[in-house]
């Protein structure tokens, strides 16, 4: 039996291809989706692209976001103890 954890993306940017499920939780949805590690930076919100370590700010994804409702289903990973 695998367990599976429905992610719920309210926002959507196409053209960075980033979704955002609360200000916290961001998601790049390629063919894996990846959740994006977030932190400040200069007092500025950032969003941390995986394999490039690029920084999007918030302000820079916001302004193409668009209310697009997508459900990703991830499957929980528990520890054998």
């Amino acid at each position: 039996m695998e367990l599976v954890e429905n992610i719920v993306i309210n926002y959507f940017n196409p053209s960075l291809n980033i979704g955002l499920q609360d200000i916290r939780n961001a998601w790049f949805l390629s063919e894996e989706p990846l959740k994006l590690s977030v932190s400040f930076h200069r007092g500025t919100l950032v969003y941390h692209m995986p394999e490039s370590g690029k920084r999007i700010s918030y302000r820079t994804l916001k302004k193409g976001l668009v209310k697009k409702k997508i459900i990703i289903n991830q499957p929980i990973y528990l520890l054998p103890f």
